[in-house]
């Protein structure tokens, strides 16, 4: 935890507010992940694209789930290899499959229409001299027909921009034979939402994916399954990877029994690994009482961290007062300086009684922070990211 005279320094030398990034913790939460899943871990860049982090990411996990163009250039720019790259998303461009193609990156196809632009790129060489010319690499993501229970913001099981519906899947492997000879098919993707801590629900993810490789297995072979992410934390609890680690070996076993094929299993989480690392730091203001509440005013909220404010699944991160944590609890309404009622971070909280001039820290802010937020809203500053 970071003592108030670390609080009160970092603020003096990088004003407020700011974000603090502390990689010893993600470095730990990292090690902790890779000796509990019996997979290939890759980050999810969408979570925290900060370049630092994902430098000091290197050899803590083996790739990056990268979403955009944008992401795959910045995880080139960081030294990542792109072969250790995942492409993921609905609305690729024609441009952005050019790129992903000519730079070897893997490709989950969203639809059968992507899947046929993708076979449209002409092959291009991969990775340096010597490695002759390699066809687009990709998986087949799936929607399939299971409803994501317990996970607060499902994305399999219903109408979904994501993936080829499970109805679809004969179809999608009828497209895959036709255009064998023009890509080098991977395997499957099916990422079942985000937010889970429950082990029964990512077992029930995990074996709805299983049962959707083994059909597509029968007629072309599986090598690889990326059973997506959305390893949930919220506040003190989270998903339990240990015990989740355990429950996907013992299906992968089975699974490669069945199938007499060695299956690799790819997870890919973001806020799981770096949300636990991240702190936001914004200074008090102003307090006022009005009508019963008793409001304390920061110089930052939902410009800066739109995820504080209840804007990503109802999320409510702690908030903590780092000037004088040990001053006498009260109650309070935490809001930020913008010109609207939904710029509250926490209503009726307990913390440490917050006075003008106090530092208070939004714990749990490592991911979906910075680049989530609505940041030129009202024009105000800028807050530092501090990587330490």
């Amino acid at each position: 935890m970071i003592t108030p005279e670390d609080a009160q320094a970092l603020a003096g030398q990088h004003g407020t507010p700011f974000y603090l990034y502390e990689l010893s913790v993600l470095r730990e939460r990292a090690r902790r992940l890779r000796a509990a899943m019996p997979a290939t871990l890759l980050y999810a860049v969408k979570a925290n694209p900060n370049e630092a982090v994902l430098r000091a990411l290197h050899g803590l996990v083996d790739g990056l789930d990268v979403a955009s163009l944008g992401e795959l250039e910045l995880a080139l720019r960081c030294g990542w290899a792109s072969e250790q790259l995942s492409f993921a998303g609905p609305g690729k461009t024609q441009h952005e499959l050019n790129e992903a193609v000519r730079h070897g990156v893997l490709l989950s196809v969203e639809s059968l229409r992507e899947l046929d632009e993708i076979v449209t790129v002409s092959p291009s060489p991969r990775g340096g001299e010597g490695r002759g010319e390699g066809k687009p690499r990709l998986r087949l993501r799936l929607n399939p027909a299971v409803r994501a229970q317990s996970y607060r913001v499902p994305m399999m099981g219903g109408p979904s921009p994501f993936g080829v519906d499970a109805e679809q899947l004969d179809l999608a492997v009828e497209h895959l034979l036709g255009h064998a000879s023009a890509v080098e098919f991977d395997g499957i993707h099916v990422h079942p939402g985000g937010q889970c801590t429950s082990v029964g629900a990512f077992a029930a993810a995990a074996a709805a994916t299983l049962d959707l490789a083994e059909q597509v297995h029968r007629r072309i072979p599986v090598r690889t399954i990326n059973f997506g992410g959305g390893f949930g934390v919220l506040g003190n609890e989270e998903l339990d990877v240990e015990a989740a680690g355990t429950r996907l070996a013992a299906m992968l076993e089975k699974y490669r029994a069945a199938t007499g094929q060695h299956v690799e299993a790819v997870i890919e989480p973001g806020r799981w690994l770096i949300a636990p690392a991240g702190l936001y730091v914004a200074r008090v203001v102003s307090e006022k009482r009005s009508r019963g509440t008793h409001f304390v005013v920061l110089d930052g909220g939902m410009n800066h961290h739109l995820g504080a404010t209840g804007h990503l699944g109802k999320l409510e991160l702690p908030l903590i007062n780092l000037s004088r944590p040990d001053a006498p609890k009260v109650i309070r309404t935490v809001v930020g300086p913008l010109c609207t009622p939904l710029d509250t971070l926490g209503t009726d909280v307990e913390l440490a009684e917050p006075r003008v001039g106090d530092l208070i820290g939004v714990l749990g802010s490592g991911a979906y922070g910075y680049s989530f937020s609505p940041l030129h809203f009202l024009g105000h500053t800028l807050p530092a990211e501090v990587v330490r």
